[in-house]
C-alpha cells in the first residue's frame, strides 16, 4: 500500500482566501497607481466609479489569480488550486454583473 504525503498549505479554503485577497490587494495597488497618474483636478473616486471602469478593473486584477493558480499547480497543491479557481469564477461572474448593471 502506498502512503501519500500530506502537503503543507494544500487546503481548499486557503485557495479561496488567496483567490479573494490577491485580486483585492492588486486592486489597492492599481488604485494607488491610478491616483498618482491623475491630473490635478480629477478625483480618484469619480474616475474609478466611471462608466465601465469597475468591471474593467476587477477583470484586470483577477488575472493576478493566474499566477497563484499556476504556482499551486506547479507545487502539486491541487486543493488550493481548486479554491483559487472557484474564487476566480465568482469574481468573473461579479465582473460580468458589474458590466451589465453599471
Amino acid at each position: 500500500m502506498e502512503l501519500t504525503e500530506r502537503k503543507r498549505f494544500n487546503n481548499l479554503w486557503l485557495g479561496v482566501r488567496l483567490g479573494i485577497f490577491v485580486p483585492f490587494g492588486l486592486l489597492m495597488i492599481s488604485l494607488l497607481v491610478i491616483y498618482f497618474r491623475l491630473e490635478a483636478g480629477e478625483s480618484l473616486w469619480a474616475y474609478a466609479l466611471g462608466e465601465g471602469i469597475p468591471s474593467r478593473l476587477l477583470s484586470l486584477v483577477t488575472l493576478g489569480n493566474l499566477v497563484t493558480f499556476l504556482l499551486s499547480i506547479r507545487t502539486d497543491r491541487l486543493l488550493t488550486a481548486r479554491g483559487i479557481l472557484g474564487a476566480t469564477v465568482v469574481l468573473a461572474i461579479t465582473s460580468v454583473a458589474l458590466r451589465l448593471f453599471l
